[in-house]
């Protein structure tokens, strides 16, 4: 019992436990961007929707944003997933790693070239969607520059 610490406290190596989002050695919690990404999706689907009910968009662009974000997100989450994993060991990086991030890109392309190609999504809706990555980290990227994250 002497020899637990407390729940909220650094490891004894000084670096964030990484399933507390702690990063690699720099410590970088990509937890905040996830959120952010998250935030971006949800404000890109209130945005169709809201365009919908003003007539200015089609309601059918809802469902390929939703699918969009859904595929921004699973994307994002991997590579948390995999660089975590890829660098638990302090400095080392696993061999697989690269392995592992090819055949997560191989994938992504295949579930885009299969959501595109089936034509049961809008592709404008679905780009816009895939575009809450790139929003979250601009939002995050702002917010850790003004120093309020």
């Amino acid at each position: 019992m002497g020899n637990e610490r407390p729940p909220h406290s650094a490891p004894p190596s000084g670096r964030k436990d990484p399933a507390e989002g702690g990063g690699a050695a720099t410590g970088l919690s990509l937890r905040p961007l996830e959120r952010r990404i998250l935030l971006s999706a949800s404000l890109i689907l209130a945005g169709v929707a809201v365009a919908g009910a003003a007539g200015v968009a089609s309601f059918s662009m809802l469902p390929g944003a939703a699918c969009g974000a859904a595929v921004a997100y699973g994307n994002f989450f991997l590579i948390r997933k995999i660089l975590e994993k890829a660098f638990s060991d302090g400095g080392a990086v696993h061999k697989g790693f690269v392995v592992q991030y090819a055949v997560k890109f191989l994938v992504l392309v295949g579930v885009v070239y299969l959501v595109v190609r089936s034509g049961r999504f809008d592709v404008l809706g679905f780009l816009l969607g895939l575009s809450s990555l790139f929003l979250g980290v601009l939002l995050e990227a702002v917010t850790r520059s003004m120093g309020t994250g």
